[in-house]
């Protein structure tokens, strides 16, 4: 009897005509139950986001045909052309081109799902930085326009590590892939 008299009490004013209205600390108690309501939908809609991908395969005969030849003059940086990692173990690549700067950028990113795939950058040997997961969206770096860069296959989040290496010297995507510890080096050289 106690516990419900105090929940009256403090939650609702009794008036002289026996009608309730509402106290301030009530007033406060909601106010501050549908600022957590909203904040957990708004968090829950970002987890979703941010775990999910929201990139769209394409599906174009672009596509189609970087899927056989696992380059493409065509496709940008960051295109996603399968629904999920195919297992697919690529190669060493040679990247000729005719473009005279000391740098270009290089573009890297998970051509499939985004698995939880970590890769990490050398060039000449030397890291560039730390393993980082992939993703949909493109992380640029410059590299020496000649030399040898390396992608190594830190952690495969499932299905094979599928990446594609966007050159800007030659304007070209490649699909390439590996598994967990395997590497594919990049020797770019000017024509």
């Amino acid at each position: 009897m106690g516990i419900i008299y105090w929940l009256r009490r403090h939650f609702f004013e009794i008036t002289t005509d026996g009608g309730r209205i509402e106290s301030d600390f009530s007033r406060r108690i909601m106010f501050g139950a549908r600022i957590m309501s909203y904040s957990s939908i708004a968090i829950a809609f970002f987890c979703i986001n941010m775990l999910g991908t929201n990139k769209n395969v394409d599906t174009s005969k672009a596509a189609k045909e970087a899927l056989k030849t696992h380059t493409s003059t065509t496709l940008a940086a960051g295109t996603r052309i399968i629904e999920k990692d195919d297992s697919y173990i690529g190669g060493d690549i040679t990247i000729k081109h005719s473009s005279d700067k000391n740098e270009t950028t290089l573009c890297v990113w998970d051509y499939a799902a985004e698995d939880g795939d970590y890769v990490q950058i050398f060039i000449d040997g030397a890291p560039l930085g730390d393993p980082f997961m992939i993703r949909n969206e493109p992380v640029s770096f410059k590299v020496p326009a000649a030399g040898k860069v390396k992608v190594a296959g830190i952690r495969d989040g499932g299905g094979g590590i599928t990446y594609g290496v966007y050159c800007e010297a030659n304007k070209t995507s490649y699909f390439n892939g590996m598994s967990q510890g395997g590497s594919n080096i990049y020797t770019l050289t000017r024509e």
